[in-house]
């Protein structure tokens, strides 16, 4: 089962509330909704063109999967520029349209956030991977392990991907490992670097300054892996989850206390809250986001007991 929370500030009136608390939320995946053009692929404007159908139905918002510009590989889970459109689903200003008619019917729009990782095409990827010093820390590198074959190097530890064998994978033109805890394509960033944190809270605010009233943040519990400053410099190998159907290169064959759950996140979570409240402030509305598989409830609220969570 997939876990969502929602997180929202306790001072806010009860009738502010409400909308999120009691509303039904609509998942849309643009490219098999509406094609609008008849290029067969769902866009941004065969969703506009059903709000007024959807408004009918009773809904109070929608949340759309990622539209941001992205080669595909993993449905769009792999971000190239969280900043952009991507071209098959059309341009800022047909957004712009989908918020404006969205908001003329009562409707609140959602977006799918993907903070653990980018498109090996991203920009960013590409610049950190030559070494430019702006960005080589924006992800998580490593040594191989050397072994007594000669020209032979193991990954730096023993973690798997999601879809199976190793999660590290070597760069001939860095002359390192790059950790992607989903497929090859989708390098993990690296949040133990202030600037990738300060990125992320700008990617919040762009679509923010655009009129959404949130994020449904996927992956949330991956964005941090254990600190190898606290392992003699190395990422350390996860142990077996002694899972009798899994297979040595399954993921389920470890058992991830390294690579999941970590405890900064919730530092990192709890700064995009005070983002979302520079919006609640000023906008008069209270700004959400769901979090993708967070770990559990006593462990994320920590004190917080100004704010709320919800599962759906």
């Amino acid at each position: 089962m997939r876990l969502l929370l929602i997180l929202i500030i306790a001072e806010a009136s009860a009738v502010d509330l409400e909308w999120w608390k009691s509303a039904l939320i609509y998942q849309i995946y643009p490219r098999s909704f509406k094609d609008s053009n008849g290029d067969g692929t769902g866009d941004l404007n065969g969703i506009t063109e059903k709000l007024p159908y959807l408004q009918e139905t009773g809904i109070d918002a929608i949340w759309l999967s990622p539209i941001f510009l992205s080669p595909m590989y993993d449905a769009g889970y792999d971000i190239s520029d969280y900043r952009q459109i991507s071209p098959e689903f059309g341009t800022m200003e047909d957004f712009e349209t989908l918020l404006a008619k969205a908001k003329g019917l009562g409707l609140r729009v959602l977006l799918d956030l993907v903070p653990n990782h980018t498109s090996n095409e991203s920009e960013w990827f590409i610049k950190s991977k030559k070494g430019d010093p702006e960005y080589s820390d924006y992800y998580v590198w490593a040594d191989g392990i050397n072994t007594c074959t000669v020209g032979e190097t193991q990954p730096p530890s023993n973690w798997l991907s999601e879809f199976r064998k190793s999660a590290w994978e070597y760069s001939v033109e860095r002359g390192q490992f790059y950790l992607h805890q989903f497929v090859i394509g989708q390098p993990d960033l690296n949040y133990r670097n202030k600037r990738v944190q300060e990125e992320m809270k700008d990617v919040l605010r762009f679509w923010l300054d655009r009129g959404i009233s949130g994020y449904r943040i996927d992956a949330v519990n991956r964005m941090y892996e254990a600190d190898p400053k606290k392992f003699c410099g190395r990422y350390p190998d996860e142990p077996r989850s002694g899972d009798s159907i899994a297979v040595e290169n399954d993921y389920n064959y470890l058992n991830h206390i390294y690579t999941k759950d970590q405890d900064e996140t919730y530092s990192v979570i709890y700064d995009w809250r005070e983002v979302l409240d520079e919006y609640t402030i000023k906008e008069a509305e209270p700004k959400n986001r769901s979090l993708h598989r967070p770990r559990t409830y006593n462990e994320i609220l920590r004190g917080r007991k100004k704010e709320r969570f919800y599962s759906f």
